[in-house]
């Protein structure tokens, strides 16, 4: 993997123009790719890159590439590269290297846009075909790799992240206030917008084309389209599923440098590690674990009891609160916009520590959006017969909860929590009930933190609608998994491993995003992933049945917990100072973005178990760090 950035002016680009926005460029994306760098321009197109070599370690797997007319900027890899190498060669072409990049370059002069179907991969791509005057840019499925791009009118400045394309742009966009309020409402910005005005990310699945005749974004992939009958008889569908993931997980092992795994305490990727045994391959697995935090956030033990059954050499990395603290600064610099997923930050240590053994890794992602594992799939369940008790209990139960600390740090204030959670949450339409669960902060609480909403808002039901009404078949469950892949995945969870990954030069591969597994998953009904059993909620089964002889009957027997960090132990320690300075009312004032009165009322709530705000803090924090880092016009003075 590696980093990419370009700047396309049609009228004319000058050399000097070309060479400075580049080294800016440059120097945004040199840590993604510290194996090599390249620069091409052409007079109308620049384009740069920084290698982290993976497969053909030698010069001639260096970027950007040229062939046949065409130049490419890549970042990802195609691990089904040998068979469309080979289906290109009987059509008549050859090649000089033995990497992936000059396949995608052959592939499209063959095929151009139908080549996308064809390959098996995560990716981000630009091609420049300087005869027509046309730049193609392309994204993988699910939006593993990322791409930012901006235009106006003759020009298309784009990159790995918006920090890089800003630099091709030459200029810093202002905030977007419809940005902004979604990132208080979902603690990130959702595609395809950025936090900056102007600024747009190229979708998961789709591809974009520039020229004279201007921009044409389309979607190439589109997972309802892809239905397929599933067989009737559940075993069949369960060896079926099995073949595909050990093809995944297979695929993805290929490379010229040492593989290893992250392992965490769930199923996701306790099975990934098991299907890497199963191969033959050699096993190296990595688990993160907080010093002096409570349970619930304690992974080591459990990874430890799943490394010993299968045998791997296994790394356990220790993180004190001091050393999480001491990492912000670098988290937040690797963040290219303002991310409210405070996990980012245990998931940029075990990269940091990991790529001191390894430069791949292979983790669990994706598989509680594709097979239901989140306890928000679990209270669907639950949804029906609770908004069947009269509402005047409902609302004097949930009276009684809202007058009850929550928190972690104990199993009755879990409790508390979750069932505060789930009594707010109910809604009878399912739409608004996938909403209240993604939802940070009410409306009218957005209204008094930032003002009223901007003409053109995001709204989030519409966006959830829009992704529910475009699941495969008219599964609830399986709607409400399509929208956290066309939603939550991109814009959230494969944000957070990017982009803390690649600050470490740590390439990540996800055999859960394999098209032939989301596609088998979402062939089957959605009570095959999440169902009640004897009462009880159980997500992800298929994989608890498919799998079972893999792994101790003890990790499919644990509950689900996920990879988190202890938010408000954090701010009350390590990040204090840095929570201060961010909630300074007078700071606060001259900023002007932020009502103080409502943030001030966060830490109190928060000091006096009221209420746990801690991720609404955080949200406050990852802004005013990010524009700080990034040296945004908006920061605190």
């Amino acid at each position: 993997m590696c980093g990419i950035a370009g700047l396309v002016d049609l009228a004319g680009l000058a050399a000097s123009e070309a060479e400075a926005r580049s080294r800016q460029a440059l120097d945004r994306i040199r840590a993604r790719g510290p194996d090599g760098e390249g620069a091409w321009a052409d007079g109308r197109c620049a384009l740069v890159h920084t290698r982290l070599a993976i497969i053909d370690l030698s010069p001639l797997g260096a970027q950007p590439m040229t062939r046949d007319g065409l130049v490419i900027t890549f970042n990802g890899e195609i691990f089904n590269y040998a068979d469309v190498r080979d289906e290109l060669v009987r059509l008549g072409h050859s090649f000089r290297s033995s990497s992936d990049t000059e396949v995608l370059l052959a592939g499209w002069r063959q095929w151009g846009a139908k080549l996308l179907p064809r390959l098996v991969g995560m990716f981000a791509f630009a091609i420049w075909d300087s005869a027509a005057g046309t730049l193609y840019a392309a994204r993988d499925r699910f939006g593993e790799k990322p791409f930012t791009y901006a235009s106006s009118g003759g020009r298309l400045a784009f990159g790995t992240d918006l920090i890089a394309c800003e630099a091709m742009l030459g200029e810093t966009r202002p905030v977007d206030p419809a940005a902004l309020r979604a990132l208080f409402t979902l603690r990130f910005v959702p595609e395809p917008w950025s936090i900056a005005r102007g600024v747009r990310k190229l979708p998961a699945g789709h591809w974009l084309q520039f020229n004279s005749q201007g921009l044409k974004v389309e979607r190439w992939y589109d997972l309802a389209a892809q239905r397929q009958g599933n067989p009737v008889d559940a075993g069949d569908a369960e060896a079926g599923l099995r073949e595909r993931f050990d093809s995944a997980v297979g695929a993805r092992l290929v490379a010229d440098v040492p593989v290893g795994v992250f392992l965490s305490s769930g199923i996701d990727s306790a099975l990934v590690a098991a299907s890497v045994a199963a191969s033959g391959a050699r096993l190296n697995t990595f688990t993160v674990g907080f010093e002096g935090a409570g349970a619930y956030y304690e992974e080591r033990p459990a990874a430890a009891v799943v490394a010993r059954h299968l045998g791997a050499e296994h790394t356990e990395i220790g993180v004190s609160a001091g050393r999480a603290g001491e990492a912000l600064d670098a988290v937040f610099l690797a963040l290219d916009e303002p991310f409210a997923d405070a996990s980012a930050v245990p998931t940029f240590l075990v990269s940091e520590a990991t790529r001191k053994a390894v430069k791949v890794v292979l983790t669990g992602d994706g598989a509680d959006e594709v097979f239901g594992g989140y306890r928000r799939y679990w209270a669907e369940l639950h949804a029906g017969l609770w908004n069947r008790v009269p509402a005047a209990l409902r609302r004097s139960f949930t009276s009684m909860l809202m007058r009850m600390p929550e928190g972690k740090d104990s199993a009755i204030l879990e409790w508390v929590r979750r069932a505060r959670r789930f009594a707010s949450t109910s809604d009878p339409d399912p739409v608004r009930r996938q909403a209240a669960w993604m939802r940070l902060a009410s409306e009218d609480e957005l209204d008094r933190l930032l003002g009223r909403a901007p003409p053109h808002p995001i709204v989030i039901e519409g966006l959830i609608g829009e992704l529910r009404a475009a699941a495969p078949d008219g599964d609830p469950i399986n709607a409400m998994l399509a929208c956290d892949v066309g939603l939550i995945l991109p814009s959230d969870m494969l944000v957070k491993v990017d982009r803390t990954s690649m600050a470490n030069a740590l390439e990540t591969r996800t055999p859960y995003l394999d098209q032939r597994v989301v596609e088998a998953a979402f062939a089957m009904p959605g009570s095959r992933k999440l169902a009640l059993v004897g009462g009880r909620p159980v997500g992800k089964r298929v994989l608890r049945t498919a799998f079972r002889d893999r792994l101790p009957a003890e990790v499919f027997d644990r509950p689900k917990r996920g990879f988190e960090m202890p938010v408000a132990a954090m701010l009350n320690g390590p990040a204090a100072d840095r929570l201060a300075a961010a909630t300074d009312p007078a700071a606060l004032a001259r900023q002007g973005i932020f009502d103080p009165g409502v943030i001030a009322q966060w830490r109190r709530e928060l000091a006096d178990g009221r209420r746990d705000t801690s991720w609404q803090l955080w949200t406050v924090l990852a802004f005013q760090e990010w524009a700080r880092m990034h040296r945004r016009p908006e920061a605190l003075d």
